[in-house]
């Protein structure tokens, strides 16, 4: 027998054969014709250059080779069968699966907390990986399946990726609390004034550098960090105020929290994916997990 020719069709009707000991029980089985059936069997004793299957008193009785062979054929059907129940759906509740996010500041502190309380009781053995990619590396990292979702205030993910709208947030400007020359209402010219601390995380940056650009203003910038936890710890030690998403200084009271003094779109904060997983059991039910957290 040549395995690299053989038919694997033929294994449900070996196995069908097997436990009916009839070939007109298994073809009902399988969903064959009587002669589709006989034809399928025929087929299989000559790649298997045996019998496998001899009438005696009115029923079909396996050859030694089948006896031998059917063990491992049920159980290499099985295998296939589980592969395929495992691939098209998805069970939380026994699920050991890593889900690997990419997430910015405010998706790190907005989501993460509720997400791991809803996994401890819906999903115990499900893992979370929350990752930090350069931005150019997203699209990759999503695309290989590399990274599950991505999460954050993001612009450049667009062809091939889909995305849903998690929550807004409005940029405010901190201090630290008794600030000697920042209390109350903020003026544009007090803002300029003060020394700043930014953060390279998110789009706050960008955003405010073009609002002041478009008055011909420009901030005197002392400190320049990575994320804006950073920022905000050291603006609450220090006399240097930042410009920041509300949601990532939402816990933090010994900073004084003020409405910036010019307009700057909200932060749309949203969950990306890209459309290899847009079918994937697995992926539809974290975004779902997520977006009902999130939303209710």
């Amino acid at each position: 027998m040549n395995i690299k020719n053989f038919d694997l069709n033929l294994l449900r009707v070996f196995i069908a054969i097997y436990a009916t000991r009839n070939v007109s029980k298994a073809a009902q089985q399988i969903g064959l014709t009587q002669a589709a059936m006989s034809n399928a069997l025929r087929r299989l004793r000559d790649q298997c250059d045996d019998p496998l299957f001899v009438r005696s008193n009115g029923s079909m009785e396996p050859t030694v080779l089948a006896t031998a062979l059917a063990p491992s054929v049920k159980e290499a059907l099985s295998v296939i069968e589980r592969s395929f129940i495992n691939s098209l759906g998805f069970d939380p509740c026994t699920s050991s699966r890593t889900f690997r996010l990419l997430t910015s500041d405010v998706g790190e502190r907005v989501v993460l907390p509720k997400l791991m309380v809803a996994l401890e009781s819906v999903a115990p053995g499900i893992c979370v990986e929350a990752l930090r990619l350069s931005h150019v590396d997203y699209a990759q990292a999503l695309r290989s399946g590399d990274v599950d979702l991505a999460i954050g205030n993001i612009a450049f993910l667009q062809r091939g990726f889909y995305q849903q709208l998690l929550f807004e947030d409005r940029y405010l400007c901190i201090t630290r609390k008794g600030h000697p020359s920042v209390r109350g209402e903020l003026t544009l010219s007090a803002y300029l004034a003060e020394s700043h601390v930014v953060s390279l995380a998110g789009s706050t940056d960008s955003l405010v550098e073009s609002a002041l650009a478009s008055m011909q203003r420009r901030r005197n910038i002392k400190l320049t960090v990575t994320h804006y936890y950073g920022a905000s710890a050291i603006v609450a030690e220090s006399d240097l105020i930042a410009t920041v998403p509300e949601n990532a200084v939402s816990a933090m009271p010994t900073l004084q929290k003020l409405p910036l003094p010019f307009a700057v779109p909200n932060a749309r904060v949203r969950q990306f994916w890209h459309r290899r997983a847009h079918k994937d059991p697995a992926n539809q039910w974290l975004r779902a997990l997520i977006s009902g957290l999130i939303k209710n």
